[in-house]
């Protein structure tokens, strides 16, 4: 870990109020959405945990022996209501692969309210731990754990902590421990949306061992659930959600959504245009973080490429999803502290800081979705950066 940080008191001033805007916003977000009213239905009027009656649910149906049931979105619709005495469900559709009721299946084992407990200090603590061994300092893991997207994750027991832990923790050990990176970065498929530049980036990084893990983890997730779930359940995955799924027509809210697709859709472009642009994007990110993959550049430079990258070449991801930028913040606070700041990167730090609510606000506001912009900023900053850097062998 390098030195102090070079932090003026401007700076300082400026972080206590960010992290105590955020403290705030987790607080309050918390009260709000775990007080219970009738039934299971909170202050705010939807369920406690909110998006957790989604996994609960798939678990219930899981254990029922009939995993393929999770794909009858009107089936698990029903069931989040009844199990929630919540009407509307916040999100009435499972669109995880099989693999991914591997990881959800045993939490209806508890009672409600334990199960999202015990999911939300789990998701915390596996982000921490992440950020932790890089980090090795408890006040600034503490104050990154308040980062608004993990705190969306926390308030609403989403599972944007569980990937950016895989995630992150694959992309962090990818140098030292090649073979646990890759099953970390395996288990992360069950979310396969924010994993779509992971293998390409391996292969051009001749990152062999590392990719022969995540191969290997993968391979085995499926067999598993062909034989826990049957063939069945695929067969619901690949007709209901890879072929029957328009995210702008049966995604809502959509302001919630910083891809690219759903940027240019809410802002007048017609679908052909808004999906030409979206793969237009998607190329660009395999071609520029590649390039950083290829020429080997330090893991902070790669890694911190990758995750911002990530949420921009898929057209389906949430703010919730942008938890995995926890540990692209963990490196840039470790790169400053090594080489200072540069240029505008304390302005960059702080948009990125607030993109996960103020671009919900802005979007909701205006049909303007601009974390998209934010995340390419931080893209063109990392890149730029790489200059200042030479390419490992």
């Amino acid at each position: 870990m390098p030195g102090d940080y070079p932090f003026s008191p401007a700076d300082l001033v400026v972080a206590a109020v960010l992290l105590a805007l955020s403290a705030y916003l987790l607080i309050g977000g918390m009260v709000t959405s775990w007080s219970t009213g009738p039934g299971l239905m909170n202050a705010g009027g939807v369920a406690v945990g909110r998006d957790f009656t989604m996994f609960w649910s798939a678990s219930v149906l899981a254990l029922s022996g009939n995993a393929a049931s999770v794909y009858d979105f009107q089936l698990i619709n029903q069931l989040q209501a009844s199990l929630t005495g919540v009407p509307n469900p916040a999100y009435p559709a499972w669109l995880y692969p099989p693999t991914a009721l591997l990881w959800v299946a045993p939490v209806s084992l508890l009672p409600y309210k334990m199960s999202l407990v015990v999911w939300t200090l789990a998701g915390a603590g596996a982000l921490g731990a992440v950020l932790w061994g890089m980090l090795r300092r408890p006040l600034v893991v503490l104050g990154l754990m308040l980062f608004p997207a993990v705190s969306l994750c926390l308030i609403n027991g989403q599972s944007g902590v569980f990937l950016a832990a895989l995630l992150g923790g694959g992309l962090v050990l990818l140098d030292r421990r090649p073979w646990l990176a890759g099953f970390f970065l395996g288990i992360a498929t069950v979310k396969p949306q924010l994993l779509l530049l992971v293998v390409p980036c391996l292969l051009v990084g001749r990152h062999w061992r590392a990719l022969g893990g995540l191969t290997v983890t993968f391979a085995g997730l499926v067999v598993l659930s062909l034989a826990i779930f049957g063939a069945t359940a695929w067969e619901g995955f690949l007709t209901h959600v890879v072929g029957g799924v328009d995210i702008l027509d049966q995604v809502h809210p959509l302001e919630k959504m910083p891809s690219v697709l759903v940027a240019a859709s809410l802002a007048g472009l017609n679908r052909g245009a808004a999906m030409a642009l979206q793969a237009a994007v998607a190329a660009l990110m395999l071609v520029v973080v590649g390039w950083l993959w290829y020429k080997r550049f330090p893991i902070a430079i790669r890694g911190s490429a990758l995750l911002f990258a990530a949420p921009l070449a898929t057209p389906y991801s949430f703010d919730y999803d942008l938890a995995v930028l926890t540990v692209a913040l963990a490196w840039m606070a470790l790169e400053i502290g090594r080489r200072g700041w540069l240029r505008g990167e304390r302005a960059l730090a702080v948009l990125l800081w607030i993109s996960p609510i103020a671009g919900w606000f802005i979007a909701v506001s205006t049909g303007l979705i601009l974390i998209p912009l934010v995340l390419l900023a931080c893209l063109w900053s990392v890149v730029r950066a790489a200059r200042t850097e030479i390419a490992l062998p």
